[in-house]
């Protein structure tokens, strides 16, 4: 059996070919939304047209001296430009100059972007014809009080100045904050380091909300941004082909929850017991693979059996000043708890992966100190794992954005 294994997003969303034996019982737990078609460029246009909650742009920003346009940044799957055009005729059509229109990149903690990550997300002429800024979670914030589970809310000086606030991003299941998007693109994405800090002490890596559909960490970041002023979000839905293929935008709160509930039908896959070898694969967040890293992917395999986490894109590792290790004789980040250890039960813990970085890639992958081995080929993996017998396999191709249909037996009990 072949199967072509999501790969490579934003650079080419070119997949990866990868075989089984005959004899294998192979099963593919791809989400219910693998196949949903892409959006055209007209499409995004009226979705941006059609917001939730909120007036369109172009009559929201009517009055406005400038505007700030924030945008996700590389290590998140969105295919920026053709939102990013449709709400600059907004903007435009609402009066604003074009000289006074930026992008800020929500970069939360994660390391700064080149041109190539721009264009990449932006394409060439945005990216010569608008001012783009990476945030910096270090310097240059504006504090605006405290949230109600006083967290200090600090927002970048560059945002704030604006008079108009757009924020564009991508909505899917995420293990902290149940799902990415809406406020998500303010705390942390446009942050203090400080500010995200705090959030961020409301739970541990062990932690797992995919699909919780509200934390305490989402709440923080919805009170943070209303009190910071964001006039309008955007946030899309991706399919199995790194394609936008639904779009929701207006008030960060009320397109984010109809989103959100769109979300979590659209990302739902099938769990499948009893499993001789598991593949989880971090397509859209290939950076951070141990995303797709979670006690529900765990679960399926057999004691004794194979765990295969793949993660390809030219992209490697991220860049963390919370969550990253900084040297094997450093401390780490500011928040370093270790890295994600292969468990007692796996015979073999193979981290399928053709670019990553020795020492900066064991906190978003798994540990080659617990016992972890890496391949960049599959050849190489299945060489490990065939042995000639029969086996029963799962390969979950998104499983860093998946919500499965028993994730919430695995979320935090409540006191």
């Amino acid at each position: 059996m072949k199967y072509n294994l999501p790969s490579n997003s934003l650079y080419g969303d070119e997949p990866i070919e990868i075989s089984f034996p005959d004899n294998w019982d192979v099963h593919i737990s791809e989400i219910k939304g693998f196949n949903t078609p892409e959006l055209t460029a007209d499409e995004i246009r009226e979705g941006v047209a059609s917001p939730i909650g909120a007036e369109r742009i172009k009559d929201g920003a009517r009055g406005s001296k400038s505007a700030v346009i924030i945008i996700d940044d590389i290590t998140r799957p969105t295919p920026c430009e053709h939102i990013a055009r449709a709400v600059i005729d907004e903007l435009l059509e609402a009066g604003v100059p074009k000289e006074n229109i930026w992008f800020v990149v929500a970069l939360g903690t994660h390391g700064a972007m080149n041109r190539a990550d721009f264009v990449r997300k932006l394409g060439d002429e945005l990216v010569e014809e608008f001012e783009v800024h990476n945030h910096n979670v270090f310097f240059n914030h504006v504090y605006l009080g405290n949230t109600s589970h006083n967290v200090p809310i600090e927002i970048n000086s560059d945002v704030m100045s604006a008079d108009y606030k757009v924020a564009i991003g991508t909505t899917m299941a995420h293990s902290y904050f149940g799902f990415g998007g809406g406020a998500k693109c303010i705390l942390p994405g446009v942050s203090s380091i400080r500010t995200i800090t705090r959030n961020h002490s409301y739970t541990t890596p062990s932690d797992f909300n995919m699909g919780n559909p509200m934390t305490l960490m989402r709440n923080d970041a919805e009170q943070a941004a209303r009190m910071m002023g964001l006039d309008f979000k955007i946030d899309v839905i991706i399919n199995g082909h790194g394609e936008i293929c639904k779009l929701f935008a207006g008030d960060f709160e009320a397109e984010s929850r109809v989103c959100c509930e769109y979300a979590a039908d659209h990302y739902s896959a099938k769990f499948v017991p009893d499993c001789d070898v598991v593949l989880a694969n971090s397509y859209l967040k290939p950076a951070e693979a141990c995303c797709a890293y979670t006690p529900e992917v765990i679960a399926p395999l057999r004691s004794g059996g194979d765990f295969i986490l793949a993660a390809n894109s030219p992209f490697g590792p991220c860049v963390h000043y919370l969550y990253d290790k900084w040297g094997h004789s450093a401390p780490g980040g500011l928040m370093w708890a270790g890295c994600y250890t292969k468990t007692a039960k796996m015979k073999n813990a193979i981290v399928f992966a053709e670019y990553t970085v020795k020492g900066m890639r064991d906190p978003w992958y798994i540990d080659e100190g617990s016992g972890a081995v890496y391949k960049r080929k599959w050849e190489e993996v299945l060489a490990i794992i065939d042995d000639g017998t029969p086996k029963k396999v799962v390969v979950y191709p998104m499983a860093e954005g998946q919500v499965l249909d028993n994730s919430h037996e695995f979320y935090p009990k409540k006191a």
